[in-house]
């Protein structure tokens, strides 16, 4: 059980702290008694590990007051404390709620963690695994997964030049594209309105590119070309005149021109190989481009995303068996995908490239509060692939919903009188989040199939 310190210690009778900590009481005993009930009876957890994933809401900002006590905090300790291994997105810069939750649980629990991710997309976000060591032993290897260059994601506004430093638009005489488009606007507290989103417009017949001084047309490596008689170090290079294009050619502007076309991942995602039982696992936790659920090209860069992800994964896991046949490995990726349902897109994105979602965790309704996203997913590579005495066997696989036992609907008046219930909706997703946990619960005794294949082997001659 985590360490509730502050509820050893009264206070006044009536007073707002004595009666934090009898509520907080209150919260913890529902907390356990649903939990006991949610997760699978009978179960030997000498022989299984259970595995969470958890989107903490803007885990560590200040946004509400934040988690400004220990009462949120004990709550998530306690369902925390049920995972062996808990995948944790949304942990900001600063790690003090963070590192106070690691306190709650106790001494047994360690944890691993990237650096933030810097960029507007990563959103100041840093990537933790929170593992209880009495169940589960970190095998030492970790790593941040990025892409090559030539395999980044494609911005969801394509391939774009900067039109500034000498290069510029030349339109027909008399061209005028100023006029309205459909696009969202934010207006600003100095009374400025700026646009919340590009708008295109596309450009008349005849539109010529200026460019600037120290421009260069670029050749490309591996084009064939001739050498001169007699000389070295020189070769003949055939142009086009008039119109120059085609696959040997490239355009290089002076600067920085090029407006961010490709893209590492928004959140860089986050890999570490632990240990349970028998059980090895590589585990990769991830929490991918949102952009916007009804732009279809912000939706296409998210798909884009899921499908750089799960085809590195993929490549690398294949790697390591070419290099060891034997490996018993288990690769996963889980954690917040922004998928929209089973059925849409990025779910079809997701399991790509050996990948399969559970379907015990397919017939999760959804992930976030109201159950209608599926957003959190946890899926494994190539889950039926032989692998000597070990396999994936999925015992169990659930969300957990909080909200039905703290913070709830009926407590409004209690923690927020004077809000609307949509507000103290929103204002609790602040304190707890606005994902529900997910886990999934693997056998990881394979002692009877080690045996197995040991007797086997053939004797050698």
């Amino acid at each position: 059980m985590p360490f509730y310190s502050h509820l050893k210690i009264s206070h006044p009778r009536g007073s707002e702290k004595e009666e934090q900590r009898k509520r907080t009481i209150r919260g913890i005993r529902r907390l356990r008694d649903a939990l006991a009930d949610h997760f699978p009876a009978g179960t030997d957890r000498t022989k299984t590990l259970r595995i969470g994933t958890w989107n903490i809401r803007e885990f560590g900002n200040t946004k509400y007051g934040g988690r400004d006590s220990y009462e949120p905090l004990y709550y998530m300790a306690e369902i925390i404390s049920n995972f062996d291994i808990a995948a944790i997105q949304e942990v900001r810069d600063n790690m003090k709620e963070f590192l106070y939750l690691l306190d709650i649980l106790g001494p047994d629990w360690s944890y691993i963690a990237t650096d933030v991710t810097d960029g507007g997309a990563g959103n100041g976000e840093r990537m933790v695994f929170a593992y209880n060591k009495n169940r589960v032993h970190f095998r030492n290897i970790a790593g941040e997964l990025t892409l090559p260059e030539g395999e980044k994601v494609l911005a969801s506004f394509g391939e774009r030049i900067r039109l500034e430093n000498g290069i510029a638009l030349q339109m027909p005489a008399g061209t005028d594209l100023s006029g309205v488009y459909d696009a969202r606007s934010d207006k600003k507290s100095s009374g400025s309105i700026k646009l919340a989103q590009d708008v295109e417009i596309p450009l008349p017949d005849g539109t010529s590119l200026v460019l600037p001084d120290g421009s260069a047309l670029a050749v490309t490596r591996g084009t064939e070309v001739t050498r001169p008689p007699g000389t070295r170090g020189q070769v003949n290079v055939r142009v086009p005149q008039g119109r120059v294009e085609g696959k040997d050619f490239r355009l290089r502007f002076p600067g920085e021109a090029l407006d961010q076309s490709f893209k590492q991942f928004a959140r860089t995602p986050y890999i570490v190989s632990f240990q349970a039982g028998w059980l090895k696992i590589d585990l990769a936790t991830v929490h991918i481009y949102f952009g916007d659920n009804e732009d279809e090209r912000l939706l296409a860069q998210r798909k884009r995303e899921i499908l750089q992800l799960t085809e590195s994964l993929g490549d690398r896991a294949s790697k390591e068996l070419k290099k060891n046949p034997d490996n018993s490995v288990i690769t996963a990726v889980l954690g917040d995908f922004n998928i929209i349902s089973p059925q849409h897109q990025t779910m079809e994105a997701l399991e790509q490239n050996g990948f399969v979602v559970p379907e015990k965790i397919r017939a999760i309704p959804g992930s976030n509060v109201d159950k209608s996203k599926a957003y959190d997913q946890i899926a494994f590579w190539e889950p039926r692939r032989n692998r000597g005495y070990a396999r994936v066997e999925v015992l169990d696989a659930n969300v957990f919903d909080f909200f039905e036992h703290v913070y709830r609907l009926d407590e409004r008046d209690i923690y927020q009188p004077e809000r609307t219930e949509g507000s103290y909706k929103t204002w609790r997703t602040y304190k707890m989040s606005d994902h529900l946990p997910m886990w999934v619960e693997l056998v990881s005794d394979f002692s009877d199939a080690y045996i197995d294949v040991c007797e086997a082997t053939e004797p050698t001659d």
